[in-house]
């Protein structure tokens, strides 16, 4: 989830050199070949891309469905559902769309984010079931609901253009060395705010449990987020120092991260 601030919407194809295609490298064509990484079995293939994508966009409509069905009950849990199939969607389409030379399978985050990403979630259901049975008072707060789906929506807008914007410089893991190309952008999104993803990364997490009326797992996110992002801005700024110098310094002083106590 690395967010270094950098280039906007750059030419997708503009570091490549153009080869004109032959008749036997087209798709259909009698003597195509598709490159072997594209097989079962590797990081970018296309059987995996397809049943990912489709999974996430049943799991999405299937909650949505459900989410219309309990209208008038606890609709929350199943939008939960849908936020996490429409994140995880929007994770590979917009490095694809944006940063296709680094997309693959694990572009999903379904699996490569640890198992504290999975025990995170599996807490927020464990909570939101056991509450909605045992403590029903607490699912009816109009107030956080609203919140949590604002926090949500504004989290995931804020982070799906902060991708879309750093394009061909984005990546999931922090950058560690200053590759060629690599600017730093002050327009957009980054003109009012520093390290976006993050940013909507973080509230995104806690919208999710305000709108679940999640309240132990409200707190637990908020920390653990926080902890998670103040570590690692710490360590992100320190490289993106050594790439930019005072240009980044003079960047930071003048735009804040909206994440409490963060800067």
């Amino acid at each position: 989830m690395s967010d270094p601030d950098r280039s906007a919407f750059p030419p997708r194809s503009s570091s490549r050199a153009y080869n004109p295609p032959t008749r036997s490298s087209y798709p259909g064509s009698p003597n195509f070949e598709p490159p072997s990484y594209l097989y079962p079995g590797h990081p970018f293939a296309l059987d995996a891309i397809a049943l990912r994508a489709g999974a996430l966009g049943a799991v999405a409509a299937g909650s949505i469905a459900a989410a219309w069905q309990l209208r008038a009950s606890y609709w929350q849990l199943p939008m939960f559902a849908a936020a996490l199939a429409v994140f995880h969607f929007f994770e590979f389409w917009i490095t694809a769309r944006f940063n296709t030379r680094k997309a693959e399978v694990k572009s999903f985050l379904l699996t490569s984010n640890g198992a504290a990403w999975n025990i995170a979630h599996a807490s927020a259901f464990a909570e939101a079931l056991l509450e909605a049975v045992f403590l029903p008072h607490l699912k009816t707060h109009t107030l956080p609901t609203v919140l949590g789906v604002l926090l949500v929506v504004v989290g995931q807008l804020a982070r799906s253009y902060a991708m879309a914007h750093a394009g061909t410089n984005f990546t999931h893991l922090v950058a560690l060395n200053h590759e060629r190309g690599h600017v730093l952008v002050t327009d957009g999104i980054y003109a009012w705010l520093r390290h976006p993803s993050y940013f909507g990364f973080f509230w995104w997490g806690i919208g999710t449990q305000l709108m679940l009326g999640n309240p132990l797992c409200a707190v637990a996110y908020a920390a653990v987020l926080w902890r998670f992002f103040s570590a690692r801005i710490e360590a992100e700024e320190r490289l993106l120092v050594g790439f930019f110098g005072e240009e980044y310094v003079r960047y930071r002083e003048r735009t804040r991260t909206w994440i409490p106590l963060l800067g």
